[in-house]
């Protein structure tokens, strides 16, 4: 067995049907969590297509020059869904995932200043975002880790890590 218990070359229907099956349970969560509206999805839409994704931090209602905790900072969501423009493609990503990409040195800074709530934020790449999908997956079950800090034990992410 390989990754999250899939088989490497061996397609069998009656396996495959069922790991199938438990992806279309999945989607029809994410679609419940939509429909019903209680904020278990945050969803953004962008317009640039690229790997990379706005990830806001702060804003400043009314353009005032204060900056206030808003986006990521508060987010109570369960995950994010981004859509990609006008092409019908939507990548839903676990918010815990999002915040783990914020703290990797690829990651930079950005600010949109102009409008009537000028936003600060991180540019991640989803590259890292998969990146730290499959750390996630490595990691030894046990307790939840505390979110007040990046953890120790997770090393920084560099271009060697991409393996395509």
């Amino acid at each position: 067995m390989g990754e999250s218990g899939r088989r490497r070359n061996e397609p069998r229907f009656d396996l495959d049907v069922k790991y199938g099956g438990q992806g279309e349970l999945q989607i029809g969560d994410f679609l419940e969590w939509i429909a019903q509206g209680n904020g278990r999805v945050e969803v953004k839409r962008k317009s640039y297509l690229d790997l990379k994704f706005y990830i806001e931090t702060h804003h400043d209602v009314g353009a005032r020059g204060t900056f206030t905790p808003s986006g990521i900072s508060v987010s109570t969501s369960a995950c994010w869904c981004f859509v990609l423009d006008d092409t019908g493609i939507h990548i839903a990503v676990p918010t815990d995932l999002i915040r783990d990409a914020l703290t990797e040195k690829s990651s930079t800074p950005k600010q949109q200043l102009l409008g009537s709530v000028p936003t600060r934020g991180m540019l991640i790449d989803f590259c890292v975002l998969l990146y730290r999908l499959k750390q996630h997956r490595e990691r030894p079950p046990g307790p939840a880790p505390v979110r007040a800090a990046p953890r120790p034990s997770v090393r920084p992410f560099t271009d060697a890590d991409i393996r395509w």
